[in-house]
């Protein structure tokens, strides 16, 4: 048998593998949120998104261990000159308990502070936007 043959079987096999592969993870995701949560997504300018996401990350991790409200949040990088997060909460009246937590919270509103200072920019200049899921 001639080795190219031998080989391009090889690759094709492989590369049918490999697709496959992805499908599977992809039929293995799950929604973002269900009907009724409500997903806020937040949007700030940042010098330094490395550290601006750092600062988000380490505020998603006490918000994980410390509010009474629960909620889900990951950080974003957007581009090399805005960073943010997107929260899902339960129903609208979780999300405004959480808000009210979070305002209450003087160690989540330091290290909030200390995020907004890595990345040089204002509590004024955070946009927000608020989806309901359907």
């Amino acid at each position: 048998m001639n080795y190219r043959i031998i080989g391009l079987v090889t690759g094709l096999l492989a590369a049918s593998t490999a697709l496959a592969g992805h499908h599977k993870a992809s039929e293995e995701m799950k929604p973002v949120a269900a009907a009724g949560q409500v997903v806020v997504v937040y949007e700030v300018p940042c010098v330094n998104p490395d550290q601006g996401v750092a600062g988000l990350k380490e505020l998603i991790g006490y918000e994980a261990g410390k509010s009474p409200i629960a909620y889900t949040s990951v950080a974003t990088k957007l581009d090399d000159a805005l960073v943010g997060a997107v929260d899902v909460h339960q129903s609208l009246a979780a999300m405004q308990q959480a808000f009210a937590w979070q305002e209450a919270d003087e160690t989540w509103l330091a290290i909030q502070a200390k995020a907004l200072k890595a990345c040089e920019a204002q509590l004024d200049q955070i946009s927000m936007r608020i989806h309901s899921a359907q």
